[in-house]
């Protein structure tokens, strides 16, 4: 699983690498950080995404974040 959460005028862009799902402790950081940030969340649990894009994706972000 891998969604995009809007944010307005966003600069940067983050990649949240969730092992498990989102928790509610993840989901109040991701939800404080879109509001100034692009966010970008990928469910490792979900396996949807190829190792190839998995890496696309962490080098074209600014921030990395695993929880």
């Amino acid at each position: 699983m891998s969604e995009m959460v809007p944010a307005g005028g966003a600069r940067t862009r983050i990649l949240w690498l969730l092992s498990d799902g989102p928790d509610p402790g993840a989901r109040r950081w991701i939800e404080a950080l879109s509001r100034d940030n692009d966010v970008e969340l990928v469910d490792l649990s979900q396996k949807e995404l190829s190792y190839a894009d998995l890496v696309d994706r962490i080098f074209a972000a600014d921030r990395v974040i695993s929880w």
